[in-house]
């Protein structure tokens, strides 16, 4: 019994608070068990620890601080958990176990021959006994890192230990004989700040605040426990607490730090999104109005003109599309297609797409390709990537060869059963790259001079974008260059083995004037820009189109409308179209409704179905994509509806506005225009019909048509392109007699509308 007068813990008190405890000496033999251990493994005092224990993770270091660890018993499958502390004045090791666990499978050793089933040695050490004298329990509890108090049954402090005193900042004659909750009041609270008493603290170990004596907030781990004598009698309560405040500040810090990052990627993928909005929406409407302008049989220079337009504004295209790839390959958004596809074609493809450009600067450009059974006619992979690829290893090899070949060769490297490994290469004469710049090759934004960046320009993304890709596909680079030489760029892939139901099925879209006649397509977006430009473009397939400038100006119009499909921008004032949709589907639309946004970003697309919409089509759009699209959700989303009686605005002045950049004198000129110019042309399309000629009612209906469609006449724009079509095929003039005699209706009333907006313009200036 351990003499409450030296120390407040007897024997019992320790089992309670370290039921597996061990006690060793400088030679590691056992001084003291605790007693649930001795029940397990016998009294071993006085044996080496090393004959019943194993995995004894301590080192030298464990005086400055407790470590976690644990022991396992040798001949039983129990792991016990606790900690180390090396007790310097004494020479002793005190292992706090606290935990026990059993082990599934352990390999038991065979039993010692000298040891009887009482778990007792036979030999002469079974009368060796030893004990621990007072002094060195008192040791073990004084100098331990955990801090420990004892408080009888009225809370008054009876004893602390030299590590509670320490972290506390108290001195133990001063606060002995005190109440702990007077000591403590207002200066203990729970992980979340919040201000608690003693009484809080509780059995379960749990993280609290504490402001020691100099008003420094420490953090404590602590728990609480009944004391009781020898005859089982309570004689009042025990504190235990262990300060891990440099841990938790280490953690606190991780955690601003990585908020701080997460913050900074989210920055990021803002900045990508506003970026690609802002540059997409202007390219959206010169890549389409460029190809609107090169259906309209341009003369030799402005064919040049129109193609020159598109070539820049492709190029403008690709460097955005790979900074948006690259961030998303870097944040693991790069989902790969596992598909059929024949390597050969693909190739083929991508050889077509850069070949005008090799002869273009004279080069010779070869497609080499192994026998033609060697290559597994079906494969399964990601065609887009690979084309990908292979399109900029053939532009870098393109652009930095100025005399001499470029080839592509695809090689057989490996057959197996179920998967072949290829390698495809790009071989040049070109300018050829330095060692130093080879090691650096992938790296972002890598070029080998600033003097190539401007003679040659590009981002210098294209091969870290591929070599990122070609890693997710599980292949590798080989590279070989030689400056003023040329250069061997290849890599190696291994695809699975395909069959022919593999390959997708590709439907060819018939394009005609007629694809969407009867439909009603609703098209949602702030930009005056945008709307004429999908307009522009659906009008030409026959549809009737309806604009709202925000998500509840759409809401509007569908509770009295009915349409057949809507095009749903994403950033715009009043609602953007997250909202609308979901307001929408909640109000009962169940038509198509598609995103036509110039976001590119990160899960886009998947924000945009996650809120109810059908489909995404990027911007700039891509006229068969976009047709593609609709017509897609057209016929999945077909339902069968009265359309009601719409009154539609007799003319629009928005495509006017977005060609005039807002200027109201450039607005009212060109009404004045329409005003003095429509009449004759709408006499000259009479005179034709009087003479039955066929050929200038259609050329005469052509131009009209952009005419039309500027000003927005709705009403007439479908029946305009059936006059031009019926005179194309030579129909009978009966037929295009009512139409032309709505047209002209239609224009009288409009150059008369028109006319009073003049007036009201002039006196508007005058005033």
């Amino acid at each position: 019994m351990i003499s409450r007068n030296l120390l407040s813990l007897d024997s019992a008190q320790l089992n309670r608070l370290f039921p597996f405890f061990v006690i060793a000496d400088a030679a590691m033999n056992i001084v003291e068990l605790g007693d649930k251990l001795k029940e397990i493994c016998g009294n071993r005092v006085g044996e080496s620890i090393f004959d019943y224990f194993t995995d004894l993770h301590f080192d030298e270091d464990v005086q400055d601080g407790l470590k976690n660890s644990w022991i396992t018993l040798k001949q039983q499958p129990v792991r016990l958990t606790g900690k180390w502390e090396k007790i310097a004045a004494q020479n002793l090791f005190f292992f706090a176990g606290y935990g026990q666990s059993f082990l599934d499978e352990i390999q038991l050793p065979e039993p010692d021959p000298g040891v009887n089933p009482d778990n007792s040695k036979t030999d002469s050490t079974q009368s060796q006994v030893f004990s621990v004298d007072e002094y060195s329990y008192h040791q073990v509890i004084e100098n331990m890192r955990i801090g420990l108090v004892e408080l009888d049954l009225a809370g008054h402090i009876v004893y602390a230990n030299s590590s509670f005193c320490e972290i506390c900042g108290y001195d133990l004659v001063g606060i002995k004989g005190k109440l702990l909750s007077e000591l403590w009041a207002g200066r203990i609270f729970s992980e979340d700040g919040d201000a608690i008493g003693y009484d809080n603290i509780t059995s379960k170990v749990s993280e609290i605040q504490f402001l020691d004596t100099k008003g420094e907030r420490k953090w404590w781990l602590a728990c609480s426990s009944l004391s009781f004598n020898h005859e089982h009698e309570q004689i009042g309560s025990l504190l235990i607490n262990f300060e891990i405040t440099y841990h938790k500040e280490q953690k606190l810090e991780l955690m601003a730090a990585k908020s701080e990052a997460e913050k900074a990627v989210s920055s990021k993928d803002m900045f990508l999104a506003n970026m690609s909005h802002e540059i997409r929406t202007p390219m959206n409407a010169i890549i389409t109005m460029a190809n609107q302008l090169a259906k309209t049989n341009p003369t030799v220079e402005q064919d040049y003109c129109i193609q020159t337009i598109q070539t820049a504004s492709k190029n403008l295209l690709v460097i955005i599309n790979d900074i948006l790839d690259l961030s998303k390959i870097e944040a693991g958004k790069v989902n790969l297609e596992s598909i059929g596809l024949d390597i050969s074609k693909v190739l083929r493809e991508v050889i077509q797409v850069i070949k005008h450009k090799a002869e273009k600067k004279g080069l010779i450009i070869d497609y080499f390709q192994p026998h033609h059974d060697e290559i597994a006619p079906v494969l399964i992979g990601d065609p887009y990537r690979i084309s990908q690829i292979v399109l900029n290893l053939l532009s870098n090899a393109v652009k930095f060869t100025d005399k001499g070949s470029v080839s592509l060769k695809l090689s057989l490297l490996e057959n197996f059963d179920d998967a072949q490994e290829i390698e495809i290469m790009v071989k040049d004469t070109g300018i050829g790259m330095q060692p130093e710049f080879v090691k650096r090759l992938f790296d972002n934004f890598s070029q080998e001079y600033e003097s190539v960046s401007r003679r040659y320009g590009g981002t210098g993304l294209g091969m870290s974008i591929s070599k990122k890709l070609v890693a997710q596909m599980g292949g590798y680079f080989n590279i070989k260059s030689e400056k003023g030489k040329g250069s061997e760029i290849s890599f190696v892939i291994r695809l699975m083995k395909g069959v022919g139901e593999d390959l997708p099925v590709e439907e060819k879209l018939v394009l005609s004037d007629d694809l969407f006649s009867g439909k009603r397509i609703l098209i949602v977006d702030d930009n005056e820009m945008n709307r004429l430009v999908a307009s522009t473009v659906l009008l030409n397939y026959g549809c009737q189109i309806m604009i709202a400038e925000n998500g509840q100006m759409a809401i509007d119009m569908v509770d009295k409308d009915n349409f057949d499909l809507i095009l749903m921008d994403i950033q715009m004032p009043v609602l953007n179209g997250y909202d609308t949709t979901k307001l929408l589907r909640k109000g009962g639309f169940e038509g198509p409704i598609i995103a036509l946004t110039a976001s590119a970003i990160i899960g886009e697309r998947e924000k945009c179905i996650a809120a109810g919409m059908d489909d995404y089509i990027a911007k700039p759009i891509k006229e068969d994509l976009f047709i593609t699209v609709i017509d897609k959700w057209m016929v999945k989303g077909a339902v069968e509806t009265v359309q009601p009686e719409v009154e539609v605005p007799l003319y629009s002045l928005d495509g006017l506005y977005v060609i005039s950049k807002g200027r109201e004198d450039f607005v009212t000129k060109m009404i004045q225009m329409f005003c003095d110019q429509m009449p004759s042309a709408v006499s000259d399309l009479n005179q034709a019909l009087e003479n039955a000629d066929l050929p200038k009612i259609s050329t005469l209906a052509h131009k009209l048509k952009s005419t039309i469609d500027h000003l927005g006449i709705v009403s007439i724009q479908r029946v305009i392109r059936d006059i031009e079509s019926l005179s194309d095929e030579n129909a009978p003039v009966s037929e295009l007699i009512p139409l032309i005699a709505q047209v002209n209706r239609v224009i009288d009333q409009v150059v008369s509308d028109l006319q009073t907006e003049i007036t009201r313009r002039n006196q508007d200036l005058a005033d």
